[in-house]
């Protein structure tokens, strides 16, 4: 009989602490939600301010694995952009050929009004590693840095674009193994198709 009584309350404490909880855990949500802070929503009106990259375009460029060889690689890739999330993100599909081997790219780019400056990813089919990059846009250039692991080794990346007009704009992506000497490992012309 003992252990039907201690059983029995057992069961019941374990129903108020339940209930308990449930009640503390509702009480932090609606806290939590209060607390949220009032503040800009939706896409960044920055966003509108390289919308004149959205579209289809076609990239010819060079690149090299090696700073020390002045040998340089041909690549053809179609490129297009568009806006994604309601506006407020532009994404970019990349498909072109690299080193004889198909290779697919995506970029999402955005601008983050808390930090003020630019936001893109990069993942391709070649790595399979999400790269985040973050930088400005002005005086007629975006300029991208990140910081990468490639084969165990810290590789920090440089991307500008430049010379942009409606129809075409200069790209180049520079790298560095220590971030102050850089080397120049992709180049090539974006044109509007």
């Amino acid at each position: 009989m003992k252990s039907w009584k201690a059983g029995l309350w057992c069961c019941v404490m374990i129903c108020f602490i339940a209930a308990g909880l449930a009640a503390v855990e509702q009480g932090e949500e609606k806290t939590a939600a209060e607390s949220v802070p009032e503040g800009p929503a939706g896409p960044p009106p920055e966003i509108k301010d390289i919308g004149d990259i959205v579209g289809t375009w076609l990239y010819r460029g060079q690149w090299r694995m090696d700073p020390t060889t002045e040998k340089w690689v041909d690549h053809e890739a179609r490129v297009t952009f568009g806006y994604v999330c309601g506006g407020a993100a532009i994404e970019m599909i990349y498909q072109g050929d690299l080193m004889g081997m198909e290779m697919h790219g995506l970029s999402l780019i955005t601008y983050h009004r808390e930090k003020e400056e630019w936001v893109e990813t990069w993942v391709d089919n070649f790595t399979g590693i999400m790269s985040i990059y973050t930088g400005q846009h002005k005086d007629g250039k975006r300029v991208m840095t990140g910081k990468d692991i490639y084969y165990g080794e810290t590789m920090y990346t440089r991307v500008t674009s430049y010379d942009i007009t409606d129809d075409s704009f200069k790209w180049v992506m520079e790298n560095s193994t220590d971030g102050e000497n850089w080397y120049v490992s992709m180049k090539g012309d974006y044109t509007r198709q």
